[in-house]
């Protein structure tokens, strides 16, 4: 195992700042009916190749995999890339890159999202293997009939999908069927280099 003073150091060197994931669950709506979307954002500095993203739904405590696939495409620096149900209503359908994977939408508010990038777990919404009842959170920033923003100064995915999940810590909460702010992010974070500068030196650290 990688000792975490080898990864301090080879990443000061590279440049690269751990507090900042390359890639994150942007927002997450859980709307009536099907109206329903997950948007990724590109925290690097390069265009990231989608063949290398892949994204798992884990539904009600179960730790085997329910759904998974492998996005494709391209998703520009700084832009999102919104995954939306094909029966949303057309507010979400306007801006949705993605409906081929409709299915990965197929969750309430008690199912597990997670993240990868090149094999390596960068966020998660849920906690694994946890079933809460109904949902994870309270008041406005649950995952059940409630929209989820990633605020602008969180920068760092949620690589642990086993650690306590509060939607608080990461997002602020909207009510049902806001669709305001889906298809572009906000914030304040640090680019990550991409896979083809320093983050493709140190990401092997991680394995």
């Amino acid at each position: 195992m990688k000792s975490v003073l080898a990864i301090l150091v080879a990443c000061s060197l590279a440049g690269v700042s751990l507090a900042d994931s390359p890639i994150f669950f942007s927002e997450y709506i859980e709307g009536s009916s099907n109206s329903k979307a997950v948007e990724i954002y590109n925290n690097t500095n390069q265009p990231i190749d989608l063949s290398q993203v892949v994204v798992e739904r884990y539904n009600n405590g179960s730790t085997t995999v329910s759904y998974t696939a492998t996005l494709s495409g391209t998703l520009a620096a700084g832009d999102v890339w919104v995954i939306a149900n094909a029966a949303s209503v057309q507010a979400i359908l306007d801006v949705a890159d993605d409906v081929v994977h409709s299915e990965f939408t197929f969750y309430n508010g008690d199912d597990v999202l997670l993240l990868y990038w090149d094999g390596i777990l960068q966020d998660s919404i849920g906690r694994l293997g946890e079933d809460p009842g109904t949902e994870w959170g309270t008041g406005t920033a649950t995952t059940l009939n409630h929209t989820l923003v990633r605020k602008a100064s969180d920068c760092t995915g949620d690589a642990n999908s086993s650690d306590v999940y509060d939607p608080a810590v990461n997002y602020d909460g909207f009510a049902i069927d806001t669709f305001t702010d889906l298809g572009t992010h906000t914030n304040n974070c640090t680019v990550v280099a991409a896979e083809s500068t320093t983050w493709g030196a140190v990401k092997g650290l991680f394995r």
